[in-house]
This record gives structure tokens, C-alpha cells and sequence, in this order.
């Protein structure tokens, strides 16, 4: 997969809806799924950065979105399209993610992920993330889920 810094919020609003639609689909929405093209311009117009890969046919097949804070970067919305999951795709991010924080001086990466989304949470974890904190968000349906908040030191 080759990745590349997007500004093209129409392919990362894309990629999106296709991968989160699973989470729809079994009763736990996404935020991410009430997004529009346009709040996804305004957010890149406003600082927030995107990392998008490719397969080897140029289909755009995966994303993440992140923001450098004051002394971290904290990623989110970490898309790999369901055909292509389990192929080490979402670990390229991740590496995409450090390589970009450590060029920068970033100390370290944060994320929160849902708890009860054992894989992703594993994933996590397998890449060296801890957990630091733990908290319930309420989702746009007003049900509540556990959270967790995840970093790594790179430098």
C-alpha cells in the first residue's frame, strides 16, 4: 500500500462511509457516519491532516485523520476498507502516523478507541499503545459506550 498526506475530502469521506457502515450495521453507530464532504474540507481547511493509502491499482483502500496538539499527535477515524482488512494495511498507518511524529519532534501518538471493539483495541496494543485512561462517550443514537484512550512514545 503506498501511502500519501490527502487533502482531498472526497476521498477521505469515501473511504469512510465504507468502512464505518459495519458499525451502523450492528447497532452501534459512528459520528463519523453524519459527516458530510464539506465538514471533512473544513476540518483539513482548519489543521486537521489525513493520511490516505492505495493498493497497488491506485483504489484509494484506507485513511486516517489526525491533529498535531501542543506536544502529541492524536489520530482518529483509522479506516481500512473491509476487503482489504487484515492484510497489515492499518499498521502501515500506524507506522505512517509515527514516522510523521517523530520528523516532527512529537513525543508521542494518542487515540481513544471504543472498548468494546476488542480487535482494534488489540491492534493497539500489539503496536505498543497503552491504555491511560478509560471514560464513557455517548453516541449520536444517546446510548453510551466504554472508551478508552490509547498512546505511545516514538521519541
Amino acid at each position: 500500500m503506498q501511502i500519501e498526506l490527502s487533502k482531498n475530502a472526497l476521498v477521505i469521506h469515501n473511504i469512510m462511509l465504507q468502512a464505518f457502515i459495519e458499525y451502523d450495521q450492528v447497532g452501534m453507530p459512528s459520528s463519523a457516519l453524519k459527516e458530510t464532504i464539506e465538514s471533512v474540507q473544513k476540518n483539513l481547511e482548519n489543521g486537521e491532516q489525513a493520511f490516505v493509502g492505495y493498493d497497488k491499482n491506485g483504489k484509494p483502500v484506507a485513511m486516517v485523520r489526525f491533529q498535531v496538539k501542543e506536544n502529541y499527535l492524536y489520530f482518529y477515524r483509522l479506516f481500512v476498507l473491509p476487503e482489504c482488512q487484515g492484510k497489515g494495511n492499518a499498521k502501515q498507518l500506524l507506522k505512517a502516523l509515527e514516522m510523521y511524529a517523530k520528523k516532527n519532534a512529537i513525543p508521542e501518538v494518542h487515540c481513544k478507541v471504543r472498548k468494546n471493539v476488542e480487535r482494534n483495541v488489540l491492534l493497539y496494543a500489539n503496536f505498543g499503545y497503552e491504555i491511560y485512561e478509560e471514560e464513557v462517550a455517548k453516541l449520536i443514537s444517546g446510548d453510551v459506550i466504554p472508551v478508552v484512550s490509547m498512546k505511545k512514545q516514538v521519541s
